[in-house]
Order: structure tokens, then sequence, then C-alpha cells
């Protein structure tokens, strides 16, 4: 069988930072290359990670050095296959690690492998990364199955869910159905430790050693800004398996603290509960942080989840305008998000907020009641977000006429990633928007200031 190297680009704001606190700036562990390559090594494939935003910063901001030490890892494990993941954020990250790979086999004399890609990025605008980076091959979708026979010898371009340059977009007929068949993640694939130490991942009170996990894949919703359910057909583990996986996670990387990864443990919720009362019955040996919608709280899940080891909530509720919301397609309602903070209050369950703003047909009236939504919901911690549209969402595909002409470079792309577009949609004089926005953010400011330092 042969030999796959998996390429984690760093990010560019890693580079030439010398000094980095990882308990003020923590990066998360990156669980889905990590459980992919877990998934090959169990089939007998030779596999390792090159985790280049982790070198990166042990390097101290040093490319050239982060560089070196991926070239004597590509020189002693000799792949026969180079696989980049990536988000649009991390763009110009690969397309310079691709060019410095390419030269280094140019001038070492060593035979050069397959290179490919695949993640979000690859698999929701494959033509785009085509075009951006001269990759050999791109692996859209789920990877497990395309990329198991790729390594057992398929050719490339007989495999489902393989793309080939010039060739039609190919996506795998078989995916992973059961996810309680997928072995536990092995994290000494990755620098565990770096990722695992104390941070205020969680909070901005106490430091915790957190690690990420994942419950289900995919969603059940179609927000029109996010990306997230393009191309992940809905499924969860089972509560019991899902327990022992926190075992294993727990036991691997010495923690007691979770994120849990899912868009919403809500879309699942019954054996959610299920997850809750095994987790009781066991003396709640685990602290973790989970993301729920608005329109799925309810006053069971919420007692259940609390004592269970919930110590805090994220809710998108985006916007006070319910126009807005129905124009995002989020699917719930003002007072919906006003239900899930009383109920979040009356069982003392600290919960950050999310909104946006700069959303289409943006009117002054709508951030008026996003700002009389925040003080009546009380959120312990508040995140305010200028709209940037996603590659790969409804609103980028919809507005590509406005978007594209913005998109020149690989730079451009990397930005729009990275949701730091200079692009305006609000339909108000942009005077009254930078006002309004200020004015979120300091209130913003105030609240997060307050967090409980428990």
């Amino acid at each position: 069988m042969k030999k796959m190297l998996f390429v984690i680009p760093w990010s560019e704001f890693h580079i030439g930072l010398s000094d980095f606190d990882f308990s003020q700036m923590p990066e998360r562990a990156p669980e889905g290359v990590t459980a992919l390559a877990t998934f090959l090594k169990s089939k007998g494939a030779e596999v390792q990670i090159a985790d280049m935003l982790c070198v990166l910063i042990q390097q101290h901001g040093d490319t050239g050095k982060a560089l070196d030490i991926l070239f004597d890892q590509c020189s002693t494990f000799q792949p026969d296959i180079i696989g980049f993941s990536f988000f649009t954020a991390r763009l110009a990250a690969a397309a310079d690690i691709f060019s410095a790979l390419n030269n280094f086999y140019k001038e070492s004399g060593l035979p050069r492998p397959f290179i490919m890609a695949g993640g979000v990025h690859a698999t929701l605008l494959p033509e785009l990364a085509f075009s951006q980076i001269p990759f050999d091959a791109l692996s859209l979708g789920e990877g497990e199955y395309p990329l198991l026979q790729l390594l057992e010898g398929k050719s490339p371009a007989d495999t489902d869910g393989i793309m080939m340059p010039n060739g039609k977009r190919s996506y795998p007929k078989e995916v992973v159905r059961d996810l309680d068949t997928l072995p536990f993640t092995d994290w000494s694939l990755i620098d565990k430790d770096f990722y695992s130490q104390p941070s205020h991942q969680i909070s901005g009170g106490r430091k915790d050693a957190v690690m990420p996990i994942t419950f289900s894949r995919g969603c059940m919703y179609r927000c029109n800004f996010c990306a997230h359910a393009s191309f992940l057909k809905p499924r969860r583990h089972s509560a019991e398996f899902f327990i022992r996986k926190m075992d294993s996670y727990a036991q691997q990387c010495n923690i007691s603290t979770f994120i849990i990864q899912d868009s919403s443990i809500g879309n699942f919720k019954d054996e959610w509960i299920k997850v809750c009362r095994l987790l009781i019955e066991r003396g709640t040996p685990y602290r973790w942080w989970a993301n729920l919608r608005a329109n799925q709280a309810d006053r069971e899940l919420l007692a259940v989840m609390k004592q269970a080891g919930c110590i805090k909530l994220f809710f998108g509720f985006e916007s006070g305008s319910q126009r807005i919301l129905d124009r995002m397609n989020k699917r719930i309602s003002v007072e919906q998000c006003k239900e899930a903070a009383r109920l979040c209050h009356e069982q003392e369950l600290p919960f950050y907020a999310s909104f946006i703003t700069n959303y289409f047909d943006e009117e002054e009236s709508d951030l008026e009641l996003t700002e009389q939504l925040i003080r009546q919901t009380r959120p312990t911690s508040v995140a305010v977000n200028r709209f940037s549209p996603i590659p790969g969402s409804h609103d980028f595909d919809s507005h590509a006429e406005q978007i594209s002409p913005t998109l020149n470079s690989i730079k451009d792309w990397t930005q729009l990633g990275r949701l730091c577009s200079d692009l305006y949609f609000s339909n108000m004089k942009e005077e009254k928007y930078v006002y309004w926005n200020r004015r979120l953010k300091e209130l913003r400011k105030n609240i997060n200031s307050h967090e409980d330092t428990d």
C-alpha cells in the first residue's frame, strides 16, 4: 500500500509572529484531518501529518525554518502521495507551501510524489482551485474511501471522488454511513500536547486544557451565509460510542474539557439527551461547550445538558430583525432567540451569542433591533461580525456578479476566506453603518468585559 503525507497549511497570521501566547490565542486541533489519517492508518496505510500551523508557531513565525522541517519529513518518510487540506482562509499559505515543495523535489533529486488537495475549498470550488494551484488532482467531498482506493493503487482518473485537471467533478459514491465504524482518532499523529495546553479557549475566565470532538457530521439547515452543509449528509454517532470517544480523547490528551464541533447538537436532540444521561450516570466526568440553534432550545434539553457538564452554549442569533433572519434563511424567530436566552438564564447556563452586520438589504432599523435583542437577551458574551460572503455558500453564489470583480488574486481570495472582505452590502449610507457597527462593538466590549471568571 502507498504512503501518504497530509499537509495542513499554516495561517498567515502567524508568519513572523515570534512572541505567541497560546493561552491568549489558542488554536483548535485539526480533528478532521487527524481522524481521516487515522482511518487510513487503520486500513493498513502508512500515514503522517505535516501540521505546518503548529510547526510555524513553534518556529516563532519563521517560514524558512518551518519549511526545512517539512522537507526533512518528506526526505525521511518519502510519501507516494501528498495531500493538502485547507479552507479558503489558508489558500495563500497552501500556494506558498506547494511551490516550495515543488522546488524542493526539483533540487533534491527525490521522486516527486503525487500532490493533491482536499477539504472545503477544493470541494466547493474545484475548477477555481486548479486554476489557483496546479495540483495533480483534487479529492471532493468526504475523503475516506477515495483516498483509501488511491493508497491501494487505484488510478486517480478511475476513482470516484477524485477530480483530475480539466476533468469533470466526481463525488464519492461511498461515504461512511455509520460513524460508529470509524476508529477513535489517533492524536499521536500530531503534537497533541501543543493543542491541549491550557488556554482561554472556552471562556475569558479559567484556563482549560481543551480538545475538539465531533458527535455528528453535516447540518439539517441551509442558512444562506453558510457553506457547512453543502456536501455533508447529516449523520451521528450513537450515544454509547460517543462516550467511549470522549474517554479515548481524554486519556490520550490528558484533558477533561471538550469543544463539541457540531453545527448544532440539537440536530440529533434525542440521541444527545442520551449522551447527557450517560455522562450523568458516570458522575459528569467532563466539561464541554457546544453549539445550539435557538429553535432547538427547551427546558428539558438545557437542564440535562447543564447537569451533564455543559459550561457554555453558542447561539447564532445573528439579528434582532425578523426580516433579516428570513433573508438569511435562518429558520428561527426573534422570539425563539429570546426564549432560548430566557431558558439559559433560568438554568444559570452561560451562553455566547453571535450577530451579523452588513448583511444584504440591511437598514438602520434592523441594527436598532439587533441592539435591542442583545440588551434584552443579556448574553454572557457576544460576537458582532461584519458579513463577508463565504465561498460555496448560497449568498456567495447568488451575488457572484457583485463579488467576483473584487477577487483578482490568491491574496484576495484568502482575505475573503478569512471573512475580512471590505465589500459593503447594507442598504444605508455607509457612515450610518459605521456608526451602528461601532455602537454594537462597544456594547460587545462592555458585555464581554463582565464575563464570569468562575
